[in-house]
């Protein structure tokens, strides 16, 4: 079974279509091995003798990404990638996997993974791994640079090995969606693939985000602890960003967001409503009566004091220099009232 390619102009990077069609029928595999390792990755790939081996590839790349469409008829295709291999590819990839039609089984970290079609499952080029194919394999892959995944969603490398069905839910949608961006391979012009492929990332976060342990109430809720107490001690440090606090805890931006929500506040107005709290506490002790407003800002993470000024009157009615006279005066009276 070949499939024929559809025609791609040269907005695309390195576009290449490649079939066995036209070859004789002895040169048929091992120059398709060849086209595997000089457009993909490298391999080292064994198959069972066959008089003929029908397949076909179209790869193209842009930017931080590759996209690959993969047919092969002929099934007991072993493919595999040791340490040897793994030195000789110049980029470290994440690389998604959709079995359009026929199967496929992948041995990652010692497991063995079978995919049929609807399945689709994260595997990482720096890793070693094995496939062998069924018959009438269609593949569809994506895959993007660690860096540019890691962006967006730090704890990729968790899923890798992770068989994911696309029968339902997001996971569908995000199948279709690859799915389509397969059909429209190479035809988008490069203002417009840019911005696709960078939501098609967001995308593949958000569908692995999915099956994340926030579905475990119990898990999410330690999450959170572990999280609020994290910003607690770093409320002074300029630093403190949400995308700080996601890699520090292994989650997307996305995720982070998400538990925030359930406290029915953000991320970023938890952290300056509890800087204002340690703003508030400081005015309002004599044991800070010597430092200025300016300076108590600052140390609890304030940039500059106008932004300060208005956040602390906007949570507490009033301006700091007013609220520290108004607890000032109250010390006073109190001490007042004690002295016997």
């Amino acid at each position: 079974m070949t499939i024929e390619p559809k025609a791609i102009i040269s907005d695309w990077k390195d576009s290449s279509i490649w079939s066995t069609q036209r070859l004789p029928a002895e040169r048929q595999f091992d120059r398709w091995c060849d086209f595997v390792n000089e457009a993909h990755l490298h391999w080292s790939i064994r198959r069972e003798p066959y008089d003929i081996f029908p397949a076909f590839i179209r790869e193209g790349r842009f930017g931080d990404f590759r996209m690959a469409s993969l047919t092969a008829a002929q099934s007991r295709v072993k493919g595999t990638r040791s340490c040897v291999e793994i030195a000789q590819d110049a980029e470290v990839l994440y690389n998604i996997i959709y079995i359009v039609d026929g199967s496929e089984c992948l041995i990652i970290d010692g497991r063995e993974i079978d995919l049929r079609p609807g399945n689709f499952v994260l595997w990482d080029s720096a890793r070693p791994m094995t496939f062998i194919t069924g018959e009438n394999l269609h593949q569809v892959t994506l895959s993007v640079t660690h860096d540019r995944l890691h962006r967006v969603f730090p704890q990729a490398g968790d899923f890798v090995g992770k068989p994911l069905s696309a029968a339902t839910g997001l996971n569908r949608l995000f199948a279709n969606h690859l799915l389509s961006l397969d059909e429209q391979f190479g035809e988008l012009p490069c203002d417009q693939a840019q911005t696709v492929l960078d939501a098609t990332i967001n995308f593949l976060a958000a569908t692995l985000d999915s099956v994340n342990c926030s579905a475990d109430s119990a898990c999410t809720s330690e999450l959170l602890r572990k999280i609020r107490r994290y910003i607690d001690l770093n409320l002074e440090d300029f630093d403190l960003s949400i995308s700080r606090i996601a890699v520090s805890h292994g989650i997307s931006i996305r995720h982070l967001h998400r538990l925030f929500q359930g406290l029915d506040t953000s991320v970023a107005t938890y952290i300056v409503k509890h800087r204002l709290d340690r703003c508030k506490h400081e005015l309002s002790s004599s044991f800070h009566s010597r430092a200025s407003i300016t300076d108590i800002a600052f140390r609890w993470g304030f940039s500059d004091s106008g932004t300060f000024s208005k956040a602390f009157r906007r949570e507490f009615g009033m301006t700091p220099r007013d609220f520290r006279a108004i607890a000032k005066a109250q010390g006073a009276v109190n001490t007042t009232a004690q002295t016997p």
